[in-house]
């Protein structure tokens, strides 16, 4: 907004000096422009003096807004607080509603990819047959270059044998005839070289075996990198997801407590009567607790409620939690009288009204006990079971004269 009534101010100025072509228009638009200026910056400012900043000071307020007695000022206080918490609970909403909208993008692609080992799976196995074939040719390649050795080292020997002793000469001198003579050469000589066509045979199969064991190699170099990919991509989308289940999970049970916490809040404003206090000071617009007549003289859920509460002993203290494991102190009272069967607010202000008020001396075992922003359940002899605060367990207790009154729902 001050931007453009800047720019505004600024056209004006610019048309100003060209009409006037005068200094002194100039500067009267200029201290125009920089006093609304200052004016909207100081308005602004003052919009955002009574804004309260409640972020990480739930608790507190919770505390404030639970008392039986609101000043007018106070009382607005708590709408604040309570449309904070709507808005709060409004964002929880959305960024939950992100969180299962990415979750279902990465569990398309841990699909996907889990898809992609499955095929890869089934190309593995092609290859291992391939494999297993050419491991089988090379054991009879192998087998017959062992074979043709044998023949070529039989062959050898034999021609040395002719070499180191007279035979061979007998064998070419022994023609018959000329013709005879170049005869037994040339045989000599095919001999020869068919030995040198084995070898070069043989050579020439060792190459193959060897590229044969290479293009094996190649296969299964390859058949790993592909798996090592796909499960590291696998390994990631599961470390995402789980990470992102989490997060969905933490948003939904924060909401879950803000949600609870905003509709007791909610429908305890909506009881209050709050009306202007007198210069004498003898009105303090609020809610008004009066001793209730037709009390019962005990509390029937007594037994089951102590019980309930006893069972919960040690259980740590956590704000807005009303069980099983851990509790706020409202939500343990709210949850040891469900299991009488009695449905109570998660909210100490509620509470504080949910029975026949009564006197701390005639409270009964299963009684609430109320001040402004704790509860507690009394079991007798003095003593009651709460939920104190953060870092600290639900405990025993015996200072009871710390609460306004008892409270024994009906």
């Amino acid at each position: 907004m001050l931007g453009i009534l800047s720019y505004i101010f600024t056209f004006q100025l610019k048309n100003k000096i060209i009409e006037l072509g005068g200094i002194v228009e100039m500067k009267k638009s200029l201290i125009s422009v920089i006093c609304l200026t200052m004016f909207m910056s100081f308005f602004g400012f003052l919009s955002d003096v009574n804004a309260v900043n409640f972020e990480g000071q739930e608790e507190k307020y919770m505390k404030l807004c639970s008392s039986k007695s609101l000043s007018s000022s106070n009382y607005s206080t708590c709408k604040q607080f309570n449309n904070y918490l709507k808005k709060k609970n409004k964002d929880l909403q959305s960024s939950i509603d992100d969180s299962k909208s990415k979750i279902s993008d990465t569990q398309s692609s841990l699909d996907s990819v889990v898809s992609k080992i499955a095929d890869l799976n089934n190309q593995i196995e092609q290859k291992q047959n391939e494999i297993n074939y050419l491991q089988e040719s090379i054991k009879s390649l192998e087998a017959s270059i062992t074979e043709k050795e044998e023949e070529v080292k039989d062959r050898m020997y034999a021609m040395q044998s002719y070499n180191n002793s007279n035979s061979y000469i007998e064998f070419i001198f022994g023609a018959s005839n000329f013709s005879d003579f170049f005869s037994r050469i040339d045989s000599v000589n095919e001999i020869t070289q068919f030995d040198k066509e084995l070898v070069e045979k043989i050579a020439d199969e060792k190459k193959q075996v060897e590229s044969q064991k290479a293009t094996i190699e190649t296969v299964k170099a390859n058949i790993v990198s592909q798996q090592n990919e796909q499960y590291t991509l696998q390994t990631q989308y599961e470390d995402l997801l789980a990470k992102q289940q989490k997060d969905l999970a933490s948003a939904e049970s924060e909401q879950s407590k803000i949600s609870d916490t905003q509709s007791s809040l909610d429908s305890f404003l909506s009881s209050v009567v709050v009306t202007q206090q007198s210069s004498s000071g003898s009105s303090s617009g609020s809610t008004t607790i009066r001793p209730s007549t037709n009390v019962p003289t005990t509390n029937k859920y007594g037994s089951t409620v102590v019980a309930a509460a006893y069972s919960k002993l040690g259980c740590p203290y956590v704000w807005g939690a009303s069980g099983p494991n851990s509790f706020d102190c409202s939500g343990l009272v709210m949850w040891c009288y469900a299991q009488a069967g009695v449905s109570l607010d998660h909210y100490s202000g509620s509470q504080g009204q949910s029975g026949a008020i009564i006197p701390l001396s005639q409270a009964q075992p299963g009684d609430i006990l109320w001040k402004s922003g704790h509860v507690g359940i009394y079991i007798g002899n003095g003593q009651y079971i709460h939920a104190p605060q953060t870092g600290d367990v639900v405990k025993i207790a015996s200072n009871v004269s710390r609460f306004t009154c008892a409270v024994r729902p009906y």
